[in-house]
């Protein structure tokens, strides 16, 4: 019950009326030109060169020496305090040099030629391996095939021993019979 009398109450407060306010004239400035400049800072953009590249988001695709452009700091509002009518001058980036320039394509160049001399020699040495695993598998064979040879000789040699056992326990001994000579044979 308590509760339902608050209600009215806090209904009441909040139909009071507040103090009129009251307000001030402002008077307007007279208008002066305002440049662009001074309120806002341009972009500044920069130059890059790049010599022939594979596009990395496809090896098909390969791109020739072109510039491209970047946006280094983008137009924005001047907040720096103090004159409002000259813009703060900001430093302009100066462009690579030439030679600079020059420099990377030189080391891009050299980068290149190791990586090439790198990716021949482990394709040599792929090739390389793979005969000298061919070699290995054949030298395993020819060594199982060793073997087996090994073993059917010592089992002829056994046979052979067994028939010549046999052999003599059937014979008895025959005389020797002497030979005849080269000229009797005809």
């Amino acid at each position: 019950m308590k509760p339902l009398v608050l209600i009215p109450v806090l209904m009441l407060s909040a139909c009071t009326s507040h103090a009129p306010r009251k307000i001030i004239s402002v008077a307007v400035a007279p208008s002066r030109p305002v440049s662009a400049a001074a309120l806002r800072t341009g972009e500044q953009l920069r130059e890059y060169r790049f010599g022939r590249y594979v596009d990395p988001g496809d090896p098909l695709v390969m791109h020739d020496d072109h510039p491209v452009y970047r946006v280094e700091t983008s137009a924005g509002w001047n907040l720096r305090p103090g004159n409002t009518s000259q813009p703060a001058q900001r430093e302009s980036v100066a462009a690579p040099s030439v030679s600079a320039n020059d420099a990377v394509v030189a080391e891009v160049n050299k980068q290149r030629a190791v990586t090439r001399a790198v990716t021949e020699q482990a394709t040599t040495l792929n090739q390389r391996l793979g005969e000298m695993s061919k070699a290995a598998a054949q030298t395993q064979e020819l060594a199982t095939l060793g073997l087996a040879l090994k073993r059917d000789m010592a089992a002829l040699r056994e046979r052979m021993d067994s028939f010549d056992t046999q052999l003599r326990e059937r014979k008895p001994a025959a005389p020797d019979r002497p030979q005849p000579r080269a000229e009797d044979k005809w």
